[in-house]
């Protein structure tokens, strides 16, 4: 493994991992907009004493995955590497991240939105769902689980429940990243996807569609429960 990671370190070094795609000039169509004062800017939730329960690791990355350049089975079960658990030190495709080519920008018919400042291919990852976490117990007894929120627009439904069974959810109205403005679309080019390693979830965004520079990224969120 020591061998591997110096060959890894020695190939990053020749040619980055990741880069972000040659800027393309799409300000005549669109007009890029500030980040607002009033929202924190953050790419990890804040948990709000919130605790999710340990899962575990399911699968480590694997030094034989260095020729393909993922950690395939670690998406197979749903998790996310880390630098603690990765045997590849979180180099891998499998690694949390966040874009900082999709820019935020107003749009004509829905307001703010959000659009890529580069071409994305299907499976990059734009970043994470993030905001503040809260946690509300099912009240309606004798009945399919129901939660109550206080749904300040922003909200994001967890499908895995906290330690104490509540549900959970992240709620990006006074803190967030650039996933905060993304839109919702029946015709939608990206996707949610919760992970989890440990204790630690997340909601990704990520592409299911290749886009072209200046396109508007938006998901579907799904019935509000």
């Amino acid at each position: 493994v020591p061998r591997v990671k110096q060959r890894l370190a020695d190939l990053r070094d020749r040619r980055p991992c990741y880069p972000d795609p040659d800027l393309k000039e799409i300000w005549d169509v669109l007009q890029e907009v500030q980040w607002s004062a009033n929202i924190q800017a953050t790419q990890l939730c804040k948990s709000n004493s919130v605790r999710f329960p340990d899962i575990g690791s399911l699968i480590l990355a694997n030094a034989m995955e260095i020729a393909s350049g993922t950690c395939a089975p670690t998406l197979w079960t749903s998790t996310f590497c880390t630098h603690r658990l990765c045997n590849l030190g979180a180099k891998c495709s499998n690694e949390t991240r966040t874009l900082t080519t999709p820019k935020l920008f107003e749009t004509e018919r829905v307001g703010l939105g959000v659009n890529t400042t580069t071409d994305l291919d299907v499976n990059d990852v734009v970043g994470e769902y993030c905001g503040g976490l809260l946690e509300f117990p099912a009240l309606v007894e004798g009945k399919p689980a129901q939660a109550v929120k206080q749904n300040s627009g922003y909200p994001l439904l967890y499908n895995a429940k906290s330690t104490k069974g509540n549900y959970v959810y992240v709620d990006a109205l006074a803190c967030g990243s650039v996933t905060h403005f993304i839109s919702h679309a029946g015709d939608f080019n990206a996707a949610l996807f919760e992970l989890q390693t440990w204790s630690r979830v997340k909601v990704l965004v990520k592409m299911i569609n290749d886009v072209k520079a200046g396109t508007q990224i938006a998901v579907h969120y799904g019935e509000e429960r």
